[in-house]
């Protein structure tokens, strides 16, 4: 789902949160290494650490820890608000511990990036970004305000331009890995929520397939009990066919068995007819593809040097007839007048394109088409090029390789080649190498 779609909280963090047990270890984890560094430090090193304020820092993110485990399951997820909250708790506890030991002269200031960072692959841009501004601010604050670096004989005074050199480093820092974190991030969630949406196409492909089987086992399966339905309502009508009492009643028996088998029979034909993986000449698959939608009032041209006499028989399979739906379905859409479908071959491939005569694709998209939720801009329609991803995917499922242009003309074209053996029937490459 798009993510625009979704509830949004307070300060719109519309994406999804982290699940509670991982932000717990974490935590643990971040406190054990504070606690560590500051027996190293304060003890090993014998550096005059203020021991009371630090402690009390480390403890307030072990008593919210616990408290977080207290109020949700463990296999819980924080939503965007929560997890926004909490990463802006261990921002500012960094921040106060760094606060207390030197602030940009201490040298783990670079853990003020590791909230941002988190926040970059969980939330939203608006939330990331009002994240990494607190950060800034904070960052400002200890550049400017902070204690001494405890140091051995009465600490250390960095000079100011050093200072300023760590602040702009890890605020410059701190703004790059945001911005790349979440582009990955997001690119992630998108392709996944498109994954998501193909599968959806083809388990209903299989469903519809799975029905068609089903009835037809159900029509041959009744088909017995109807065969002996019609045979007694006969002999009924040919003894009481023409009493005055039940000669009408038994007339319309035998008419409604007689038109419950018909019914019958033609299920389990056009349940036969709807096998999901026959072979069959590939003109024919064309043909079946732009049948659901020719009530459209744009005509489809067909280009098909074999017709009518058969062409590659070629594997039918969901993933082939969904693919190549929507990009029929979407040349329909933007065409201004008609749209041609065109097929070839060559001694190693198989070829069939699908254009039209619209606008064309976008200049600027082109060399991305095939990826998922392109925008709003897409094809200037308000479509988010999902289609075109759902039918890349499929199609590559059965070895296709996809070209998108614009014709000199005007006009998209689409160009799917395959290698004859990834979709050739078995038989019909065996003839050809035979021959």
């Amino acid at each position: 789902m798009n993510d625009r779609r979704q509830l949004r909280s307070p300060v719109g963090l519309e994406q999804p949160g982290v699940q509670v047990r991982t932000l717990i270890r974490i935590r643990w984890a971040a406190i054990t290494g504070q606690l560590a560094t500051l027996v190293v430090v304060g003890f090993g090193l014998g550096f005059p650490i203020p021991w009371w304020p630090v402690l009390a820092a480390v403890l307030a993110t072990a008593f919210l820890n616990l408290g977080v485990s207290w109020l949700y399951r463990a296999r819980d997820r924080l939503d965007g608000a929560s997890a926004f909250w909490n990463l802006a708790f261990d921002l500012v506890q960094i921040s106060v511990l760094l606060f207390l030991t030197g602030g940009l002269a201490n040298p783990f200031a670079i853990w003020l990036l590791v909230p941002v960072t988190i926040s970059a692959t969980l939330l939203s841009a608006r939330a990331t970004a009002l994240l990494v501004t607190t950060a800034i601010g904070l960052l400002t604050f200890l550049w400017q305000k902070a204690l001494p670096l405890p140091w051995e004989k009465g600490g250390i005074q960095l000079p100011d331009t050093y200072r300023l050199g760590v602040f702009m480093a890890i605020a410059l820092g701190m703004i790059f890995l945001a911005a790349y974190a979440w582009a990955i991030s997001a690119e992630a969630r998108r392709r996944q929520a498109a994954l998501i949406a193909t599968q959806a196409a083809l388990e209903r492909e299989g469903r519809m397939g799975a029905l068609g089987s089903l009835a037809a086992a159900a029509a041959h399966e009744l088909g017995g009990p109807l065969g002996t339905m019609t045979l007694i309502a006969r002999d009924l009508e040919e003894a009481l066919g023409q009493n005055p009492v039940h000669g009408a009643d038994v007339q319309l028996l035998a008419q409604e068995v007689k038109r419950a088998r018909d019914i019958l029979t033609g299920i389990a034909e056009r349940a036969e007819a709807e096998d999901p993986f026959p072979e069959l000449p590939l003109p024919a698959l064309l043909r079946e593809v732009v049948e659901p939608f020719e009530p459209t009032r744009t005509p489809v041209d067909f280009l098909v040097p074999w017709e009518p006499r058969g062409g590659p028989v070629v594997r039918r399979s969901p993933e082939l007839l969904h693919g190549l739906g929507n990009l029929v379905s979407n040349a329909l859409r933007h065409a201004s007048r008609r749209v041609t479908i065109e097929s070839g071959e060559s001694p190693h491939e198989l070829w069939v394109a699908v254009a039209d005569d619209g606008p064309g694709f976008p200049e600027e998209l082109l060399p991305r088409l095939g990826e998922p939720f392109l925008g709003p801009s897409f094809s200037g329609s308000g479509s988010t090029g999902l289609g075109i991803f759902i039918a890349t995917t499929l199609l590559e499922r059965t070895g296709a390789r996809l070209v998108f242009s614009n014709r000199p003309e005007g006009g998209a074209r689409v160009e799917i080649l395959w290698k004859r053996t990834d979709i050739e029937a078995e038989r019909d490459t065996r003839q050809k190498e035979g021959a």
